[in-house]
């Protein structure tokens, strides 16, 4: 009962923010009330892709849609550990000596940006990993039990929202499900990455890998250079150093040990 009543607050508070922009419940509704609901300071969503990145579907501010890109830049961070393992990663530390060894080039720049917990919950039914729910906290505080209760509650409620969206995706419409920003940023990704692999004569995932690494290097947003590439001011040299660089070490998903202040993480398959 407890369960039912709280799925219908978060129901009509979703209902309620789309009637009050006289439009149809959409992703942004429904992130946007997991933040409020649960006191974050920036909510993300990431769909999955096959390159096991994922691909950033909504963000409720520019500091959360930054952790996102950037995660896909460095190739680490919570929501990537999450998405790929497919269980929850809960890091109320990400100022402590440990993250800053999990994830050498996120937790930092997450720091720095001035967040300093991060929760990712992987979007899932079954077997279908959609994507991944990302929660960020400036206080480095641990959800409480309660806490814990409702973002599974609320990782529930995305899913579903996801699903009832999928054959919009199918049909090609894809824009339909995400926010329109982000899905032209992530298109223009995408023509960059094929533009690339054309220029150099080298595998589509290569040429992801240097676009990806030169913007690490240059300290510039991947989607900045996507949109260069794609404008014809920047073509990436053949031998680059930087794309060499060990993008997908896997180094977080090797980090041993619980993940929330002595709890393990907690599965929501």
């Amino acid at each position: 009962m407890v369960i039912e009543q709280e799925l219908a607050k978060i129901y009509e508070a979703i209902r309620a923010r789309a009637l009050a922009e006289g439009s149809p419940v959409a992703l942004r509704h429904v992130a946007q009330v997991c933040r409020d609901l649960l006191g974050a300071d920036g909510v993300g969503v990431r769909l999955g892709d096959r390159l096991g990145l994922g691909e950033p579907a909504y963000a409720t501010d520019q500091r959360a849609e930054r952790m996102l890109e950037l995660q896909i830049t460095v190739g680490e961070g919570p929501g990537l550990t999450a998405l790929r393992r497919r269980f929850a990663v809960l890091s109320a530390d990400l100022d402590e000596p440990r993250r800053f060894r999990q994830w050498p080039m996120f937790a930092p720049a997450a720091v720095e940006e001035g967040l300093r917990a991060a929760f990712a919950f992987p979007l899932a039914t079954g077997a279908a990993s959609l994507g991944v729910l990302e929660f960020y906290r400036e206080a480095g505080r641990s959800l409480s039990d309660a806490e814990l209760d409702l973002a599974l509650t609320l990782v529930q409620v995305t899913t579903g929202h996801l699903l009832a969206q999928v054959a919009l995706a199918t049909s090609g419409e894809a824009e339909a499900m995400v926010d329109e920003g982000l899905y032209r940023r992530w298109r223009t990704v995408h023509s960059a990455t094929g533009t690339v692999a054309a220029q150099l004569g080298c595998p589509v995932t290569e040429a992801l890998l240097r676009l990806r690494a030169f913007a690490y290097v240059s300290g510039r947003r991947l989607s900045e250079v996507a949109d260069d590439v794609t404008a014809g001011v920047l073509r990436l040299p053949p031998d680059h150093p930087s794309w060499q660089r060990d993008g997908d070490r896997g180094k977080d998903d090797t980090d041993e040990g619980p993940d929330q202040d002595g709890e393990s993480g907690r599965r929501t398959e």
